[in-house]
Parts: C-alpha cells; structure tokens; sequence
C-alpha cells in the first residue's frame, strides 16, 4: 500500500501495468483502478523512449558547437589576452608601487 501512496505515473501504458500487477492479473478490477486513477491525469500513452548513446552524443556536440560558434569572439579575445601574457612573462611593468616604510617586527 505505501508503493500505491509514492507512485507517480509516467505513462498510461504503466499505470495499467501496476494495475494489472496490484488486482493479481484480475482485468475488471485492473481496470476500474485504471480508471479511478487516470481520470483525472493527463498522460501519455507511452512511456517516451530515451534516447540511445550515439544520439546524446551527436546532441551535445551539436549544442556544444553551437554554443562555440555563438561565443567565437569572446574565446578569441579570451586567447590572446593569454597569449599576450604569456609572451610578456619576461617584461617588467614600468608603473611597479615603490617600497614604503618596512613593516614592524612581528615580535614587538
């Protein structure tokens, strides 16, 4: 009975199923429980069938992609920024602080 209590259909086609498995294959019962829940939901009949591997895969690297293609100018200031950085490893900045007052001892 808890099952009952925590089951969220996902599909017509399940909720018959359940049915059919809680009234022990009992088709009229099966169907009045059927009834008595589905009357009010809106279902599909089936449950929709999950896409395979390849097909996630082929996805993703579509979005990724198009997410590449969209941001194509901001990844390429991003890269020479670090280019640029890296090839100025060796400078030193003219407009470096100078040394103040030297701090206290940290024992006094």
């Amino acid at each position: 009975m808890e099952f009952i209590q925590n089951y969220v259909p996902t599909s017509k086609a399940q909720l018959l199923q359940v049915a059919m498995y809680f009234n022990k294959g009992d088709i009229q019962k099966a169907q009045e429980m059927f009834d008595f829940y589905a009357k009010n939901l809106d279902l599909p009949d089936f449950d929709p069938v999950s896409p395979t591997f390849m097909q996630q895969v082929r996805s993703n690297a579509a979005d990724l992609f198009t997410w590449i293609k969209e941001n194509q100018e901001d990844l390429v200031n991003g890269y020479s920024l670090i280019r640029s950085i890296i090839s100025n490893k060796g400078v030193i900045a003219t407009d470096t602080p100078t040394a103040g007052n030297p701090l206290p001892n940290i024992n006094e």
